[in-house]
């Protein structure tokens, strides 16, 4: 196999899939990329076992057909390094890269080795939906996911609902929900759900991330994989076996209290008094008082106490409640929107945070029970 290269698109298809290529330790192979070139065309291949992608780089220059196994890693450097105008070389067991006087050589993998990648060929087709509004759901959806191998499964995975006209992706932790709502291009003619791990949905928000906004993306799945493909990229995540919660059950519309606040000068409060907690226990009290302002305090023993008040549209009952700034944090975070409503039921009922220019985002989250003496110093402090 020889190749030349004139241009940037397979260095860009190459890192879309390097990141792929990190499966286990213990299997060499799994570190490489498999590089097919026949009629112009280049397809880079990669897996971890449980998430494959597949990239085409079409109007190649190639000089000699073939197919080789490359070590990601020194590969991948060099070609970052080389950018253009230079040449790729390999036999049964090596791949030699030329670049006017410079040359590089590195052992290759036999290609008999590499696992078969799933196949989107006898997938069934769930949607077709753009990658901006895809990109967005992944983003305000699947946040509250551990990414860490978690039991039970779901806990470690995202939730994709097929609805005729609408995709919604859900994800939990046990102590929060987040859920993203989104417009399809084309929907399924059958609703259905599928639920993939938080690190496949990671890795497919990084790849749409490189893609044109308005791009296409066609989701496919079979009994074991789901698919996602668009602009010469198919991604193909292992689905997880297990059930999801019936989360709209536990979705709740009583309220006591709710306020109507800018999202942003609300994070810059929160980082502000995170300071005190951030290595304590990450509490924060916010006390809601109608018609008037909002109080942010965080106190940690022998760190020091912190207090903000900032404007904002408070009705309802009075309410002091804590939450765990950082989780907070995330969930405001997770949208653009300038201002958002936030409805409190008590002191240990779930908080809901809303936009309020439109209804496709919820983050439901769980007061934290604050211990009497965190209580008593905020009463003492407000006599003062």
């Amino acid at each position: 196999m020889r190749i030349k290269i004139d241009d940037q698109k397979l260095i860009r298809s190459w890192q879309i899939t390097e990141r792929t290529s990190r499966g286990p330790k213990t299997s060499a192979i799994l570190s490489g990329i498999y590089v097919k070139a026949y009629n112009n065309d280049v397809i880079l291949m990669a897996t971890d076992l449980k998430t494959s992608i597949k990239c085409l780089i079409h109007d190649v220059t190639i000089e000699e057909e073939g197919e080789s196994i490359f070590p990601t890693k020194g590969v991948g450097e060099i070609l970052k390094k080389l950018s253009h105008g230079f040449t790729i070389e390999a036999t049964n067991t090596k791949v030699t890269i030329r670049h006017e006087k410079n040359q590089f050589n590195f052992t290759t993998y036999p290609t008999e080795e590499f696992p078969k990648l799933p196949s989107s060929e006898s997938a069934k087709l769930a949607c077709r939906i753009k990658s901006k509004d895809l990109s967005r759901s992944i983003r305000e959806g699947s946040f509250t996911g551990s990414t860490n191998e978690e039991f039970p499964q779901y806990l470690s995975s995202a939730l994709i609902e097929f609805k005729r006209n609408s995709l919604k992706l859900i994800a939990t932790d046990g102590k929060r929900l987040s859920l993203s709502e989104a417009d399809l291009m084309e929907g399924s003619t059958e609703e259905d759900s599928i639920l993939i791990p938080i690190r496949g949905i990671n890795e497919l928000e990084r790849i749409l991330s490189t893609l044109d906004e308005d791009s296409l993306i066609e989701i496919l799945y079979d009994d074991s994989q789901c698919y996602f493909r668009g602009d010469d990229i198919e991604l193909s995540i292992r689905r997880v076996e297990s059930l999801f919660p019936p989360y709209d059950r536990i979705i709740s519309s009583d309220r006591t209290t709710w306020m109507t606040i800018d999202r942003q000068a609300l994070i810059d409060s929160l980082e502000k008094v995170e300071v005190i907690v951030r290595d304590f226990n990450k509490v924060i009290i916010m006390d809601l008082k109608p018609a008037g302002n909002l109080s942010i305090s965080a106190f940690a023993k022998n760190v020091g106490e912190g207090f903000v008040e900032m404007a904002a549209e408070v009705d309802g009952e009075p309410l002091k409640v804590g939450f765990n700034v950082a989780y907070l944090l995330q969930g405001l975070k997770a949208i653009g929107d300038s201002s958002v409503r936030m409805s409190f039921n008590g002191p240990h009922g779930q908080m809901r945070l809303q936009k309020i220019s439109s209804d496709n985002f919820l983050y439901i989250l769980m007061p934290v029970v604050l211990p009497e003496e965190l209580l008593g110093e905020e009463e003492e402090a407000d006599v003062v």
